[in-house]
């Protein structure tokens, strides 16, 4: 033990946490980066998020620390647990001791708290306020021209129709229950079981993910929705057979505070290893696209450079700008390989293999851009190395990181 640390044990032996609290505070103002301390600090930390930022800073400061590792491996298995396993009922009180459901432990344990309502994910509010904006001022400007003229204000109630029809198609909510999927509009509504569920299909041109049973009926999930990666976990966790984990049936799922809850034999040690291989390659067009747009650019600022010797300077500096833009497809990831042992990553430049201990993190991410649009990805992060992100696959990012995620836990398990 760290000759450093020996007090602040020595007060926790004696239950005085609050003293060695203080202790460890006094030590990381004098060297923030005491690894010692802080995973002492890590160790007495209640609060969960509190604990595993903690150890992501120790990680950040030494990628091999075991200890660090398996503290946070730890509470990823019991997060697994919590969200897999059916809430215990909860024991009779002691008549010596009331009840404490304000306690912060018991807080911290999502499985205890069981929530009967379905979850609701709902569109950006941002979205919709920018869609009927715009109706309201194309049907009143329509409105105004109609009055001294009919034929011209047409152009202009036939925006405002669009865009009313629009924010309404996407004024939608999806109800995940323990029943199935629903999703509502004010057109309508419609729902499926989880056991109907048949196959996936993603469109990315109307932003959202289709969920087709068996007869061909389906029902849309908008990506635009708040928390859309949370409700295609849950869709991972309830039909994993959906994304290439084979001999797993449809398992009990039971809504919990944070999400869906499993049965125990689909996880730790009891869920079966991925034995899946499948290959994703972004196609040409999606890949080098930007090329046919930024080539002639480039040349065509080149030219006028050569041409013209007051703004050659400003026409070299934007074709460089262009040339360096033309760079980007060629870091970006092409393709991915799933094996039951391995995940290969390629770009135009390198291919790359990882183990899943090698990876440190497999998400859904969003960037939310202008009018409240929002773009959905799937983020690598290996333990070591730089991020690798994945957009525009044809099979869709849903499906990709089922995949992925699949053969994460399940290569963890083995």
């Amino acid at each position: 033990m760290p000759q450093s640390v020996q007090p602040v044990t020595e007060a926790i032996q004696r239950g005085e946490k609050h003293k060695a609290i203080e202790l460890i505070k006094q030590a990381l103002s004098v060297d923030p980066n005491d690894i010692d301390m802080l995973l002492v600090l890590a160790t007495l930390a209640e609060e969960p998020s509190r604990k595993r930022q903690v150890l992501n800073r120790i990680l950040s400061l030494e990628p091999t620390n075991q200890a660090a590792r398996g503290m946070l491996l730890e509470m990823d298995r019991l997060e697994m647990r919590a969200v897999h396993s059916p809430p215990k009922p909860a024991p009779e009180p002691e008549p010596a001791v009331p009840p404490t459901p304000q306690s912060p432990l018991l807080a911290a344990k999502p499985s205890e708290t069981v929530i009967e309502k379905p979850l609701v994910f709902r569109y950006s509010s941002i979205g919709l306020v920018v869609l009927y904006l715009f109706t309201i001022v194309f049907c009143c400007g329509g409105l105004l021209i109609a009055s001294q003229n009919m034929a011209n204000s047409l152009p202009s109630l036939g925006l405002a129709l669009l865009f009313g029809l629009t924010a309404l198609s996407v004024s939608s909510k999806v109800d995940v229950s323990e029943s199935g999927v629903r999703s509502s509009t004010l057109l309508g509504s419609t729902h499926i079981k989880w056991s109907e569920i048949a196959s996936l299909k993603s469109n990315a041109m109307k932003r959202k993910l289709e969920l087709i049973s068996g007869t061909g009926r389906s029902v849309s999930i908008s990506t635009q929705v708040k928390n859309y990666s949370r409700a295609i976990e849950i869709l991972r966790q309830k039909r994993p057979d959906l994304f290439g984990e084979p001999g797993v049936s449809s398992p009990q799922v039971k809504p919990s505070a944070q999400g869906y809850e499993e049965s125990p034999s689909t996880i730790g040690d009891h869920q079966p290893a991925f034995t899946t291989t499948r290959t994703f390659r972004k196609s040409f067009i999606k890949q080098y696209g930007l090329l046919f747009a930024l080539i002639p650019m480039c040349l065509l600022f080149v030219w006028l450079g050569l041409a013209s010797a007051e703004t050659r300077v400003a026409f070299f500096v934007t074709a460089g700008v262009c040339a360096l833009l033309m760079l980007i497809p060629f870091f970006q990831v092409s393709g991915i390989k799933v094996e039951p042992n391995k995940l290969t990553i390629q770009t135009f430049f390198e291919e790359k293999e990882f183990s899943a201990g090698q990876i440190q993190e497999i998400k859904m991410g969003s960037v939310h851009g202008r009018y409240g649009r929002v773009t959905n990805f799937v983020n690598i992060l290996p333990v070591e190395g730089k991020n690798y992100p994945l957009n525009g696959f044809s099979e869709g990012d849903e499906l990709i990181y089922g995949f992925l995620m699949n053969w994460w836990k399940g290569s963890q398990n083995r």
